[in-house]
């Protein structure tokens, strides 16, 4: 496992519900950990529940605050705008965030001359016709978001290339746990309002590759390592499920199978991606990490985190 004792850590975008997840594991190690977030999706009692870590409540955009920081041997870029119909609807904003504000990470990466992992996504291969996907399928967005990712790995190619700074980039599917957002929570907010329907927004027939926040905390750190250094690694289960299936195993958990009925609106958000199933045997190779924890396995403990069951 990489030594992060004692290094000064920051970590924007850590009042966010991975960067929870990985600022609870930096400081479990000993980090010296700052929390940089302008709380827009990010909350403060994820913040509260890491009372070892600094917390400086600041925006990407704003260069100068980033850069007054005092200086870091390492900087994981969490920080995003990461809502696809929201970047489809405000793609000027979506690119402030996304691409400048990554832009502004690696300006004060090079200022300290901090190493840096950036947290990009599956956005970046669109719909791919090569499943399961590899880091090498290319990039073919398909949303203004997943466009801005693109941008912001570029950019980091170029601070390799061109200044040496130590990058690497990771690529997320979709991400799930305690404190989480996404599908999983807008269904149990569903049902918490109405358990008689659940309406699922495009055909249903969508598919997800669900990885659990502490595995992708977990390969952050691995992602420190030198060995990981000018690298790009997929961050996922290796497996893809279909969304009606993740209803029906909701649920199944619910006690609630022969009592909600499930419509789906047919059509979908602009930019929305049809299947996400990653490849990830470059990180089981090179990282030498492998996800633990199993989707069927862990959702029940979800449900009941709601003390919905």
């Amino acid at each position: 496992m990489t030594q992060l004792k004692g290094k000064k850590i920051l970590v924007t975008g850590g009042a966010g519900f991975i960067g929870f997840h990985l600022t609870k594991k930096l400081l479990e190690m000993g980090a010296d950990v700052t929390i940089y977030d302008n709380l827009s999706s990010g909350k403060i009692e994820n913040v509260k529940d890491n009372p070892q870590a600094n917390f400086v409540q600041g925006d990407i955009l704003d260069l100068k605050k980033l850069c007054s920081l005092p200086k870091f041997d390492l900087i994981y870029h969490l920080a995003a705008q990461v809502v696809v119909p929201y970047s489809m609807e405000n793609p000027t904003e979506d690119f402030e965030t996304n691409a400048h504000g990554t832009l502004n990470v690696l300006e004060k990466a090079r200022k300290d001359n901090a190493q840096l992992v950036f947290a990009s996504s599956a956005a970046v291969y669109g719909n791919p016709t090569q499943l399961p996907t590899p880091e090498a399928y290319g990039f073919h967005p398909f949303s203004c978001y997943g466009l801005s990712k693109v941008v912001g790995e570029e950019y980091c190619e170029i601070y390799t290339l061109q200044y040496g700074l130590k990058i690497t980039i990771t690529r997320f599917a979709n991400v799930y746990g305690s404190r989480c957002h996404g599908v999983i929570n807008d269904f149990l907010d569903k049902l918490q309002k109405d358990p008689s329907k659940l309406e699922i927004i495009g055909t249903g027939q969508q598919s997800r590759d669900f990885v659990h926040a502490s595995d992708v905390a977990e390969a952050l750190v691995l992602a420190a390592g030198d060995n990981a250094v000018g690298k790009t690694f997929n961050l996922g289960f290796g497996e893809t499920l279909k969304i009606i299936d993740l209803a029906k195993m909701m649920l199944d958990i619910l006690g609630l199978t022969d009592k909600t009925e499930v419509s789906t609106t047919g059509q979908s958000w602009q930019g929305d991606i049809v299947t996400i199933w990653f490849d990830i045997s470059k990180a089981k190779e090179e990282l030498g990490w492998s996800p633990k924890i199993r989707f069927n396995d862990h959702l029940r403990t979800l449900i009941a985190e709601r003390k919905m069951i």
